[in-house]
């Protein structure tokens, strides 16, 4: 009886040893089910890494396209106040045949990395006025009893100082820069550069910013400044400087070649309209800087009325080009997101506001 129990029970181990091998997975099911693994993984992976860079490459989109609305929105709040803005005939390295200004880009005027920079394109350039510096308002309240009774030591204080208006002209260049390297990432930037008759960050409170000259006077003229009627150089400090007191980067991320890679002039203005009390818009800067592949249109304007000489208020309209390349995940040498716009602005600012 024992023998046959034993029996029985050996034969049921055997079954049982052999139920649990029929159970298990063979290698060859494992390798087929890691490789099915591995392409679905591999396809969410992919899936994913698409819908990441899809993700980056809008959010640098709508961050460019946010600051290029807050760049064109300042630029037209800029011009909106100027007494008058120089068109391509004037924003030139010399003065036109017809002698009707001088050529504000001539050297010496503005300062070189401003005028003359080989990666720097002047494309706006207007006077406006503003507001004396602080240090300056004070040393007129302080000697306003000169206009009641003179003495020698508050004329010698005020001395060219506009104490009446408390108004200074000062004078705006907007220019296109493509310098490379950091603290920049994008293709281009907007940089500003203003020259007032007294810095705020004078060393002395009237201290007359290098390169400064009045610009509405009887023999100077915006158009002719800072020649008189004669031509001759009337500033008295002929060394405009430039530092970051008076020169900031308004805007990175601008695109350099603008809206067309095959032109050499893809700039376009608005069609003249013969109703028009002066003539037509004039492209301004009038051609792209060279030697360059390319062409140096992300920033440009339109300006009609310059040969009113300041008599009239001008119409500007400006062309702004935004490109996202150079942001995270869009890699400067291959990326190509442009953005454009334009505004039109009607200059609004006052002549005789400064004396």
């Amino acid at each position: 009886m024992a023998r046959k129990w034993f029996k029985q029970g050996s034969q049921r181990l055997r079954l049982f040893s052999k139920g649990r091998k029929s159970a298990g997975f063979t290698l060859i099911e494992l390798l087929v089910a890691m490789v099915i693994a591995s392409i679905i993984t591999s396809i969410l992976l992919f899936l994913v890494v698409q819908l990441l860079q899809t993700s980056q490459r809008e959010s640098a989109r709508s961050d460019t396209q946010r600051e290029m609305q807050m760049a064109l929105d300042y630029i037209g709040r800029d011009v909106r106040e100027a007494v008058y803005v120089y068109d391509g005939k004037c924003l030139t390295s010399s003065a036109p045949a017809d002698g009707t200004c001088s050529g504000l880009l001539t050297t010496g005027y503005l300062p070189a990395a401003i005028s003359a920079g080989a990666n720097n394109l002047p494309v706006l350039a207007f006077w406006r006025v503003d507001p004396l510096p602080p240090k300056v308002d004070k040393i007129c309240t302080d000697n306003a009893a000169v206009y009641t009774t003179p003495n020698a030591a508050s004329i010698a204080a005020i001395g060219i100082i506009p104490c009446v208006s408390r108004r200074m002209y000062t004078l705006v260049v907007y220019s296109l820069n493509w310098d490379a390297g950091s603290p920049w990432s994008g293709k281009a930037r907007i940089k500003r550069y203003q020259m007032p008759q007294y810095s705020y960050s004078a060393k002395t409170a009237a201290e007359t910013t290098p390169g400064w000259l009045f610009p509405a006077s009887g023999d100077v003229s915006f158009m002719t400044w800072p020649h008189d009627t004669t031509g001759t150089d009337k500033r008295l400090i002929q060394t405009p400087t430039s530092d970051p007191s008076n020169t900031q980067v308004l805007v990175d991320f601008v695109d350099q070649k603008g809206l067309s890679t095959s032109a050499a002039n893809d700039a376009v203005c608005p069609a003249p309209v013969a109703t028009a009390i002066t003539s037509g818009y004039v492209l301004t800067p009038t051609s792209a800087k060279t030697p360059s592949a390319d062409n140096n249109r992300g920033f440009y304007v339109c300006v009609k009325g310059g040969e009113s000489k300041g008599n009239l208020n001008q119409e500007v309209s400006i062309f702004l080009q935004g490109n996202a390349a150079g942001r995270p995940g869009l890699q400067l040498s291959t990326s190509n997101v442009p953005i454009s716009m334009q505004t039109r602005v009607m200059t609004r600012g006052a002549l005789d506001k400064a004396i």
